[in-house]
């Protein structure tokens, strides 16, 4: 896999999506699914058989949507009609709308005063906001590199490779990201440090995302992994390749199944299209992702315990005066971000510090 390869993928996905006349995104988010979203999914593909228009329409499964008190969610695109609570006995009438030109009214949001809004950029919720690690949730599918790739996905990591080292972690240190599992301690300053340890002592650095998020009620994470995975291991990626990295690791906790489930499907994909392994993109640049398991211990979303327990002993944290920057994971200097902080890394390297 090559940057002019990645450019044909891309185009090749796009025409693909342009020759149907709408798409059904289905929201299969955690919240979702628990509502009965993916037998919806189902129900969808075979009326859509059913009624020959497999041609016309295309059925996609998406990641979360922010919105999961309305769940199951059903987003018409090109246009962003709105859907909420579907059920299974909506699907006929939403094909039926799909075919007239119409909308369901009774599905649609309503606003404080009971007005019906069709489109999903019209409602309160979501009007305000921009979305730069969620940038893709609801318009691809997760468990697809294709769809990635199609809205950009690696194509950061593809202009990293064109820069130096010093460079990558100057334009992190510039745009002032912080670590967005709680500490806030700025992330460029963290790399340089692991860069600097990880030469002075002749060590191979380590990369680690954070997943574990044991915080009650926090979703973010969980969120950002089931919408786009691939974003994350991008950041990695362009997270090893300015330090020097060679393994990178993923730890999350137990008790996100279809997270976990389609972080090993994007990692499989990743490395099945070159984006992980030897030599990426025909590079001298070699890396890989694995994936560490949690045993469920809230405080193994600790740094120092989570290096621990990824070690096989008992996740107990250690004393702060001893820096993982110098002697982290494997006692290797070690950089470790959460999900979030990872799934900024492409779009600040794709936009620039000051964009940031």
């Amino acid at each position: 896999m090559n940057l002019k390869e990645l450019k044909k993928i891309q185009e090749e996905v796009l025409n693909k999506q342009k020759e149907y006349k709408a798409a059904i995104m289905v929201c299969a988010g955690t919240g979702c699914v628990a509502a009965g979203s993916l037998s919806l999914k189902d129900l969808f593909d075979k009326e859509i058989k059913k009624r020959g228009l497999e041609n016309d329409y295309l059925v996609v499964p998406t990641g979360c949507n922010g919105f999961c008190a309305k769940g199951p969610i059903v987003v018409i695109q090109p246009e962003g009609i709105f859907y909420q609570k579907v059920g299974d006995e909506n699907i006929s009438e939403i094909i039926e709308s799909l075919l007239e030109g119409k909308t369901v009214e009774k599905l649609l949001f309503k606003d404080n005063e009971k007005q019906a809004i069709p489109l999903m950029k019209d409602i309160k919720f979501f009007a305000k906001q921009e979305l730069i690690a969620l940038k893709n949730k609801g318009i691809i599918n997760p468990e697809s590199i294709d769809d990635a790739i199609a809205h950009g996905g690696y194509q950061s990591f593809a202009k990293a490779l064109e820069m130096k080292s010093s460079d990558i972690i100057s334009e992190i240190i510039r745009s002032g990201i912080r670590g967005r599992g709680g500490g806030g301690f700025p992330a460029g300053i963290k790399w340089e440090s692991v860069k600097k340890a990880a030469d002075s002592k002749e060590q191979e650095p380590y990369v680690i995302c954070n997943a574990d998020e044991g915080d009650p009620g926090a979703f973010m994470d969980r969120s950002i992994v089931e919408a786009d995975p691939h974003s994350i291991i991008e950041g990695m990626t362009i997270g090893g390749l300015a330090l020097g990295a060679e393994e990178g690791f993923i730890y999350i906790r137990k008790e996100y199944p279809l997270a976990l489930e389609r972080l090993e499907i994007a990692i499989k994909q990743a490395r099945e299209k070159g984006m992980l392994g030897e030599n990426i993109f025909d590079s001298k640049f070699s890396f890989n992702i694995h994936i560490h398991r949690g045993a469920g211990a809230f405080v193994c979303g600790e740094s120092s315990a989570l290096m621990t327990s990824m070690s096989g002993l008992a996740g107990e944290p250690k004393a702060k005066y001893v820096h993982s920057s110098e002697s982290g994971y494997r006692d290797h200097p070690t950089v470790l971000n959460n999900v979030e902080t990872w799934a900024n890394i492409p779009s600040i390297i794709e936009k620039g510090a000051k964009w940031f």
